[in-house]
């Protein structure tokens, strides 16, 4: 069996880490949920390696008092092996076909120092076990706890040290770890037979004074605190547009995810400098710092652009994004209007998870620029014929109105009646995955 130097272990936890992975075995997004891992070091003279945790269901157990100690486990309790009992959980939790695993910091924990991590799981239990660097095989161990079963639930545990029954304890500083862990006169890292015992797991009698080992290394009651907190998760959405008129593109699409207290647009009342920029100009980016900068301002939600490209009729784009927030809006241009676009403003989110929601598109007038219908006042070909405009804004065709529902066109220019529509002029498609 044994002894490996720790110093050597801290240089192949680079091999292992970070050690999250999911099992193999197939996991219902729906049973899923994620938690929160605190763990300290309460002693004030031990260190503690990287501990080795798994999430995993009840027939899987990492270690057992009264019972022997694993070879995983024995590695973690004489030698620090990190990365033995890490395979060896990575490998339960795929015969179990449920759970994950993985090693909860990259270097050994000092007296009152801390590490945190987090993942994701079906499984209901969690196990740990941290080796005490200056005892022959003791470990702070859990074994079996199960997880919060509601979102924002925690429990706060204190581990107890465990004898891994596998070496006697002779205390001394000669069969420990070199310095600088236990001080100055460590031991070799290499094994001695001779301190073999096959015994089994109990708890640790503490640091009896039976070795040159100082005091100070010594430690009362409960020797590591873990707080673990059942995350209330991030919602995840996929949203797909489809521009369902016949002849009009729109532009790339700005949407928002925000709270109840904002309106990207509002019927009746004057449209915002990125509303009339989207409308009138297809102004994607004036519109996109503009909800940016509410984003910023709130602290709150998630903005962007969909796509790169207009939509032709017909066409769809699709994107994901996660918030917790739970109201939406979108902003697109009708490029072949004067200030015409398709939108939606502050329409509630899916509410449960794989819940899809359709919403119509409706076209509206920024009642920022007369409707002339004309091309010369368009954008330039190729979306709305030959014969297109600058793409400018023409400061003879302002006109200082609110936004309306768009009346469609009306035939009072020579853009063709292709250009048309009828109804809504897309769809939105919410899914909350």
């Amino acid at each position: 069996m044994r002894k490996r130097a720790i110093l050597a272990i801290i240089a192949t936890l680079a091999i292992v880490l970070p050690v999250a992975a999911t099992t193999a075995g197939a996991q219902g997004a729906s049973g899923e949920a994620t938690y929160e891992i605190q763990f300290r070091n309460i002693t004030d003279g031990q260190y503690l390696t990287p501990p080795n945790w798994a999430a995993h269901t009840t027939d899987v157990d990492v270690f057992e008092r009264r019972q022997p100690a694993s070879p995983g486990v024995q590695a973690v309790a004489e030698n620090g092996g990190v990365p033995i009992l890490a395979a060896e959980l990575q490998g339960a939790v795929d015969d179990a076909g449920l759970g994950v695993s993985g090693v909860g910091a990259e270097a050994p924990l000092a007296p009152g120092e801390s590490t945190s991590w987090q993942f994701t799981t079906s499984a209901d239990r969690l196990s740990i076990v941290s080796m005490l660097i200056c005892t022959n095989d003791g470990f702070a161990g859990l074994d079996s706890v199960r997880l919060p079963r509601i979102d924002n639930g925690h429990r706060v545990m204190r581990l107890p040290a465990y004898d891994a029954g596998t070496e006697i304890n002779t205390e001394n500083r000669a069969d420990l770890v070199p310095a600088p862990f236990c001080g100055e006169g460590g031991g070799t890292g290499e094994s001695n037979p001779e301190l073999a015992e096959n015994s089994r797991v109990r708890l640790h009698r503490t640091i009896r004074g039976t070795g040159d080992l100082p005091a100070t290394f010594d430690w009362q009651g409960r020797v590591a605190e873990i707080v673990i907190t059942r995350i209330d998760p991030t919602p995840s959405y996929t949203v797909s547009f489809e521009n369902t008129t016949s002849g009009q593109y729109f532009t790339p699409p700005n949407w928002i995810a925000h709270d109840d207290d904002h309106s990207v647009f509002t019927v009746g009342q004057a449209a915002s400098p990125g509303v009339q920029a989207v409308a009138e100009n297809g102004g994607v980016p004036i519109l996109a710092a503009e909800l940016g900068s509410v984003m910023d301002a709130t602290g709150n939600g998630i903005t962007g652009v969909a796509g790169e490209t207009p939509i032709p009729p017909g066409g769809t784009v699709e994107f994901t994004f996660t918030t917790k927030e739970d109201t939406f809006s979108f902003v697109s241009m009708l490029i072949c209007t004067n200030d015409g676009f398709g939108g939606v403003d502050s329409h509630r989110l899916p509410s449960r998870s794989g819940q899809t929601i359709n919403v119509g598109v409706r076209a509206f007038d920024a009642g920022t620029e007369i409707n002339t219908e004309n091309r010369a006042d368009l954008v330039p070909a190729p979306f709305c014929g030959e014969g297109g405009g600058t793409g400018e804004s023409n400061p003879e065709l302002a006109e200082d109105w609110v936004v309306t529902p768009h009346r469609t066109l009306r035939g009072v220019g020579d853009i063709g009646e292709q250009f048309d529509w009828v109804g809504f002029v897309g769809n939105l498609t919410i899914t909350r995955n």
